[in-house]
This record gives C-alpha cells, structure tokens and sequence, in this order.
C-alpha cells in the first residue's frame, strides 16, 4: 500500500510540475507575442536588453583588465597570444559597450515616440508564431 502512495505522489507531482511548466510557457507566449508584435513595446523591450547587456559589461570589463594587469606585469614568451587574446577581447568589449550605447538609445527614442505603437494584427498569429520559435515540438517518430 506504502508504495502505490509513493507512486501517486511522484505521479502528482509530476503533473503539477508539468502543468506549471505548460502555464510558465503560456505567459511566455502572451507576454512575447503582445510585446514583438507593438513597435513601440518591441523598441522598449531591445532597449532594455541593451541596457542589461551594458550592466554586464560594466561588471564584466575590470576583471578583465585587471587580468590584463597582471599578465603585463611578467610578460613571457609563452603567454604573449594570452595577452593578444585578452587585448582584442578588451577591443572588442570595448566596441560593443559603444554599439550597445548607440543602439540602446536609438531604441529609447523610437519607444518614445507616440506615432511607433503600432499593433498588427491579429494576435493568435504571433502568439502561434512565437510558440513555434521559442517552443519548438520534436519531430514525431
């Protein structure tokens, strides 16, 4: 008896699980479809994410400096491609820190400006679109 108890336990909870899985990638889906499918929301949703990414940057760049430091300070023969590796990191962060900032706030004003909210329609289309993208089912056998 013990064990059947067990079994419908897990069973349960297995369903529960399963079934706040399918609600999580159901607000996923209202929630991407509404935002990518109004211009304005769209611009304000990428502006954010350039401002995420920038905040990781800014995080991320003085540990890379300070390797940067540390491996100056003893240059060797055999660690002078570490040091190319890390300067053309630090070149390339450095790029995109200044992209990310133009980018950002071409998509800051665009979310601003009143004539950019533009809904297209109809919503199913994007809510089925996105659940196709993000969620895609496996092949059947």
């Amino acid at each position: 008896m013990a064990h059947r108890n067990k079994r419908n336990v897990r069973k349960q909870k297995r369903q529960r699980r399963q079934q706040h899985e399918r609600q999580q990638e159901h607000n996923v889906v209202e929630h991407s479809a509404a935002t990518l499918s109004c211009a304005a929301e769209t611009a304000a949703d990428f502006a954010g994410q350039c401002t995420q990414d920038l905040e990781d940057l800014d995080r991320d760049l003085p540990y890379l400096r300070l390797a940067l430091e540390i491996w100056r300070e003893q240059p060797q023969s055999t660690t002078e491609a570490l040091l190319a590796a890390l300067e053309e990191l630090l070149s390339e962060r450095l790029r995109h820190q200044q992209a990310l900032n133009q980018i950002g706030q071409q998509l800051e004003h665009l979310a601003a400006d009143p004539s950019l909210h533009i809904h297209l329609d109809p919503i199913e289309r994007y809510r089925e679109l996105v659940r196709q993208r993000l969620f895609p089912q496996p092949p059947e056998k």
